[in-house]
C-alpha cells in the first residue's frame, strides 16, 4: 500500500520527472507511487490534466505552477478535489512574470495570479520555488509513512 502522489501542473517542461527523480529512493522501496497525468492513456490529451478517480485515491496532491503552465484553472480543480477528499495538498508557486521579456507575456502571467489566492486556500503547504516544494513533499511523505506504517502503541 504505497503512498500515492498526484502530480498537478503544466505538461511541457518535464518537471514531473524531476519530482520522481528526487523521490527515487522512495519509489524503489515501494513506499511511494506517482500519478503523472502525462501517462494517462485512457483519456484524450486535453483531458489528461484531470483524473477524478486519482483524486479519490491520492494521499498527496503536488501542484506546481510554472511560467510554461498555460492556465491554472485545472490545478485549481485538482487541488480542490484532493483537498476535499482528504489528501494533503502542496502548492508550489514558481510563476516568474518579471523574468519574461515582453510586456504581453508579463501581463499574461499577472492574469494567472488571480488563481493563486484560491490555490492557497486549498493547500496545506505552499512553497515559493521548486526545490522548496520537493523538500515539503519529502517531509509530507515522511509524516505519512510514520502515520500509515508505524504500529500504534497500545495504551
Amino acid at each position: 500500500m504505497a503512498i500515492l502522489v498526484y502530480l498537478a501542473g503544466g505538461m511541457k517542461s518535464g518537471w514531473q520527472d524531476k519530482v520522481k527523480e528526487a523521490c527515487h529512493d522512495l519509489i524503489i522501496e515501494g513506499v511511494v507511487s506517482f500519478f503523472d497525468p502525462r501517462d494517462n492513456p485512457k483519456e484524450p490529451e486535453k483531458y489528461r490534466l484531470i483524473d477524478k478517480e486519482k483524486w479519490e485515491e491520492a494521499d498527496i496532491i503536488f501542484g506546481y505552477a510554472e511560467s510554461s503552465n498555460p492556465a491554472l484553472f485545472a490545478m485549481c480543480i485538482e487541488l480542490t478535489g484532493g483537498f476535499y477528499n482528504k489528501a494533503r495538498t502542496i502548492f508550489v508557486d514558481d510563476l516568474r512574470p518579471e523574468s519574461l521579456e515582453t510586456p504581453e507575456k508579463i501581463e499574461e502571467e499577472k492574469k494567472r495570479k488571480r488563481y493563486l489566492s484560491f490555490l492557497e486556500t486549498v493547500s496545506h503547504k505552499k512553497a515559493a520555488g521548486f526545490m522548496e516544494g520537493i523538500s515539503i513533499l519529502r517531509d509530507e511523505i515522511g509524516a505519512m509513512i510514520d502515520s500509515k506504517f508505524t504500529p500504534k502503541q497500545k495504551q
